[in-house]
């Protein structure tokens, strides 16, 4: 038991960074994403419907997803998941249209879905019962510290650099946190 107990502990360790660094790269793009959109020609209508489409498609997955997560397990969802955040963020940097962006936010929502979703099974799965509300809620304060930064220093990097070098960013963090959840052990 003790032997699993470090795994699990080693485990928690190693997902949080990889997730605050996720967060911290969420954090980059997510406060000036409407300015993307005016930029792109869309209204704050468009907005709306883009973030709608973020949620409805993800709420569609989700039943799927958990299925899954227990049958392939929590880590290939939750690498996959990662990748394809990166390559979804990357295509912002070359979309031109309104459409586009649609087409991006309903990928963006099934993605999202299969990660948070797998996300929330493997804490769940490494923390132990007894201490997983206190293990949980360190794990949210550093993911949340994390994208606190990001935000703050998003407007600034947006701002000195525009939006493609904040999205190459964001991408080349996706793939380094999501690299980092290989050393995840059973």
């Amino acid at each position: 038991m003790g032997t699993a107990n470090q795994t699990n502990k080693r485990n928690l360790k190693i997902f949080t960074l990889s997730n605050s660094l996720m967060a911290l790269a969420f954090g980059l793009f997510g406060p000036f994403y409407l300015i993307f959109i005016n930029d792109i020609g869309g209204s704050i209508e468009n907005f709306g419907i883009a973030v709608g489409l973020v949620v409805l498609s993800g709420a569609f997955i989700s039943l799927i997803a958990g299925k899954y997560s227990d049958s392939i397990g929590r880590k290939p969802l939750l690498i996959i998941g990662g990748y394809a955040s990166a390559i979804i963020v990357f295509l912002y940097t070359i979309i031109g249209s309104v459409w586009q962006l649609y087409l991006l936010q309903i990928f963006s929502g099934l993605i999202i879905s299969v990660f948070e979703t797998s996300e929330s099974a493997y804490l769940a799965d490494i923390t132990e019962k007894e201490k997983r509300g206190a293990d949980i809620g360190k794990y949210d304060a550093c993911v949340g510290f994390a994208e606190a930064f990001a935000i703050f220093a998003g407007g600034f990097l947006a701002g000195g650099f525009g939006f493609e070098i904040v999205f190459y960013i964001v991408s080349i963090i996706f793939l380094v946190s999501t690299t980092i959840m290989f050393k995840l052990k059973r």
